[in-house]
């Protein structure tokens, strides 16, 4: 008789843009917000909260860039998500400077950052605790891009010999939605908004990492942040844990 897994739902979203010139962002990078289904409410409720909170309009999505600009609605976005049962992030950064001699185009790099934010979650999801779970995962959609490339290239990632994750726990395909379609891809944006406000200095040089620390004790323990990046380049920020993440 076959039995169902309990199911964990992910939510993804990205931070920097796609672009691989000198003008370009220095990072992109994605969170994945992975929450099992029966705590999924409770992340719904913790945006409603913030939706509230910070009166955001009927109909309009939570956007960190739009609606959580001052330090102390940043503060409180960080305590209402930092206080979601069950939440476990994964989060994907890559340093262009890292990988500038092995991507050829901004396809091929979304492409690739995805790939390796799925076979996080699926990770997780096998490792979940009480026992391996099903996955259902979103993206943020992205305008004017080609996700059927991206379902392509997660095929070719499956089918690959060398693929170790635990590919038979994806419950359907990847989808990808527009924000205001899921409060898990509003909560996704806040935590984005929480790295890249660690990662960027600000005109004194000085980095607002207190939000990405307040939910610390989320990301997935080990592997959960993935830094494709230069050496020592984390090290050299003053916020950066001594152990890591």
């Amino acid at each position: 008789m076959y039995f169902e897994r309990p199911l964990v739902r992910a939510y993804v979203d990205e931070t920097g843009d796609r672009g691989l010139s000198s003008r370009s962002s220095r990072y992109f990078g994605m969170v994945a917000v992975v929450v099992a289904d029966e705590d999924d409410p409770g992340l719904r409720r913790a945006i409603a909260e913030c939706r509230r909170r910070l009166s955001v309009p009927a109909g309009k999505p939570l956007h960190w860039t739009e609606h959580v600009k001052r330090y102390p609605r940043r503060q409180f976005v960080a305590a209402q998500l930092a206080a979601v049962p069950g939440v476990v992030l994964s989060i994907v950064l890559v340093e262009k400077a890292a990988v500038a001699d092995g991507i050829s185009d901004q396809v091929a790099f979304y492409n690739f950052v995805a790939g390796r934010v799925l076979e996080q979650v699926l990770d997780t999801a096998d490792d979940w605790p009480g026992g391996r779970r099903d996955v259902v995962i979103t993206f943020g959609h992205v305008r004017g891009f080609k996700h059927d490339e991206t379902l392509a290239w997660f095929e070719k990632l499956r089918a690959s010999d060398s693929a170790e994750s635990p590919w038979d726990l994806l419950r359907g395909r990847p989808t990808f939605l527009g924000p205001g379609q899921l409060d898990g891809l509003q909560a996704a944006d806040q935590y984005c908004g929480m790295l890249r406000a660690a990662l960027e200095a600000d005109e004194f040089g000085g980095f607002e990492a207190h939000h990405l620390l307040a939910v610390r004790p989320q990301i997935r323990y080990p592997g959960g942040f993935e830094g494709i990046v230069l050496p020592g380049t984390m090290k050299a920020y003053p916020w950066w844990p001594e152990d890591g993440f």
